[in-house]
């Protein structure tokens, strides 16, 4: 995916996603699942049909566990916010093992806290997927000092990207309550 696309998809989730569950989720569903597929160094090829699958599945997900709407919906979401952990605090040595029981143990958290917590979760879980997403685009940008931002790989730029997410989480979050209490 291009650094572009990352951007425009995290600004829609991080600004506008809880208002609409099921895009929310085909956007999270992909987008966790790519970066996941790239942490781990598939091809573009693997890690679109990954994405694919994700974006699908996640989908798939909602409409069948309609009743269940929020846990589907905060499990899409935790699973992207735990993929850009993942990557995170991934000190180069990535495995699909350690992904396959990292990422779904946010996922668990997230649809467990959506479930309990609703519609203010989702408003906090889309923010903060979304500026994930808007990061891993900066950080596809170039090789340069932004590179630090899509897949760190020192300290100082794990902190200066935790510091990044929890800004324009708030930022994001913080739009989507104004536009919530409007309407």
């Amino acid at each position: 995916m291009t650094a572009a696309m990352f951007m425009v998809l995290g600004l829609f989730l991080c600004f506008l996603g809880a208002r609409s569950v099921r895009l929310a989720v085909l956007v999270a569903g992909f987008t966790g699942a790519w970066i996941v597929a790239d942490a781990v160094g598939a091809g573009t090829a693997a890690t679109f049909v990954v994405a694919a699958a994700g974006a699908l599945g996640a989908l798939v997900l909602t409409v069948v566990l309609a009743k269940f709407v929020f846990f589907a919906a905060g499990l899409v979401l935790g699973g992207a916010i735990g993929a850009k952990l993942f990557q995170v605090l991934d000190q180069g040595d990535s495995s699909w093992l350690l992904a396959l029981v990292f990422v779904p143990s946010i996922a668990l958290v997230g649809g467990f806290l959506a479930a309990h917590f609703k519609k203010p979760f989702l408003l906090w879980a889309t923010s903060f997927a979304g500026a994930a997403m808007v990061l891993t685009g900066i950080g596809r940008i170039d090789t340069g000092p932004t590179a630090q931002l899509g897949h760190p790989d020192q300290a100082v730029g794990g902190v200066v990207l935790a510091v990044l997410w929890i800004a324009l989480g708030l930022a994001g979050r913080s739009v989507q309550a104004r536009h919530a209490a409007e309407h």
